[in-house]
């Protein structure tokens, strides 16, 4: 009797711990897509998109809109508009404009979010060279809804080698971490289309100091050993001793299939330098210049080299103009000489900007392709 008693009070609990708190989705105003641009009197003006879940709707996706002086204030506003209990916890963009990183900078802005225990940390975190009224109205007739696409854009993105990849939470990481600043990838809008446009880097105070484009953008990913191989370049040879196959064009096109890295630390009179060693393995995927890929392949593997040297000596040249350490070298110089560290941890930005940084770029062609002349 006793078993049967269990038996009747296990099954119970089995079919009623499903159904209580439930709530239904189209009684929901599911949030999976934040938006914060900034107004010329300084107030934030807010905008979520949410899925429409009724068969009769027309429209995929309702932009909710609000304006408030602070985050957390336009939040709350949200529920003046939604037609069913808001819920946050599901975030899975938030897109922020150039002028709200300029204007507010973006550690104050996110702390709320960084509060509150039911908010997204995963959610990705991008800024946009545009409106954000332009960039969640933009035409997806013919894509997901624009919370899926957004999100599939950025992480597209990433793995073709074209932007970073930054979470609420990973940028939160990056703002304690004293050696590296912050970065987030950059959209904008191109033909009605949203376009990944490179990299927004952010300095320690939150606020938006320069971009990367997206052939930049690589030559980071790189330095920062945040790469999936293989990497597609194409470089123009400068070198006049290259003759090309046409009047227009004389580009080597090559995919980097693997990297060994080594960085070396050192210091000397206060001042840091790092030599960045990097052992590229590359196959040739077109050649429109005059040359036997075969007989002439030390030369042509010399002349890759220095353009790639080139290439991203410039971009270094660029962050060290601007004190930004995206690549992270900061923890480079922690790890190998701390008391060295300990002295400049507080403004890393400027010791960065006096070290020397030395790029040696070694290339070895492991494939001129399939197919013989």
């Amino acid at each position: 009797m006793k078993k049967r008693i269990v038996y009747v009070i296990l099954c119970m609990t089995l079919v009623l711990s499903g159904c209580l708190g439930q709530n239904r989705l189209d009684e929901l105003t599911l949030v999976l897509t934040l938006g914060v641009d900034v107004l010329d009197n300084g107030e934030l003006d807010i905008y979520s998109a949410v899925p429409v879940f009724r068969s009769e709707a027309k429209k995929k996706t309702e932009i909710l809109h609000v304006q408030a002086s602070s985050f957390r204030e336009g939040r709350d506003r949200f529920g003046d508009e939604a037609n069913g209990l808001i819920e946050t916890g599901k975030v899975q963009n938030i897109v922020i404009s150039k002028k709200v990183l300029m204007k507010k900078g973006l550690f104050d802005l996110l702390d709320v979010i960084y509060r509150d225990p039911k908010s997204a940390l995963k959610a990705d975190l991008v800024m946009a060279d545009e409106s954000i009224q332009k960039v969640l109205n933009v035409n997806v007739s013919d894509k997901p809804r624009i919370s899926v696409y957004l999100r599939e854009l950025m992480r597209s993105g990433h793995t073709s080698e074209v932007s970073v990849y930054t979470t609420v939470r990973k940028a939160y990481d990056q703002f304690l971490e004293k050696g590296i600043t912050p970065y987030l990838s950059e959209i904008k809008l191109n033909e009605n289309k949203l376009k990944i446009a490179g990299t927004a880097l952010i300095n320690k105070r939150g606020y938006y100091v320069t971009s990367l484009d997206a052939l930049e953008s690589i030559q980071l990913l790189i330095l920062q050993k945040d790469t999936k191989h293989p990497i597609y370049m194409t470089m123009r040879m400068q070198d006049d001793s290259f003759e090309a196959k046409d009047e227009e064009s004389k580009n080597i096109s090559y995919s980097i299939d693997y990297t060994d890295y080594k960085y070396v630390t050192n210091v000397k009179d206060g001042q840091f330098s790092f030599d960045l060693h990097f052992k590229h393995q590359i196959v040739l995927t077109e050649i429109l210049v005059k040359i036997d890929p075969v007989k002439d392949k030390e030369r042509l593997e010399k002349a890759i080299e220095l353009e790639m040297k080139k290439k991203m000596e410039a971009v270094v040249a660029k962050l060290q103009k601007h004190q930004l350490d995206p690549i992270g070298l900061g923890k480079y110089a922690r790890a190998y000489h701390y008391e060295q560290w300990k002295k400049v941890e507080d403004d890393w930005g400027r010791a960065f900007a006096k070290a020397k940084i030395t790029i040696i770029p070694e290339v070895r062609i492991i494939s001129v392709g399939s197919l013989k002349r």
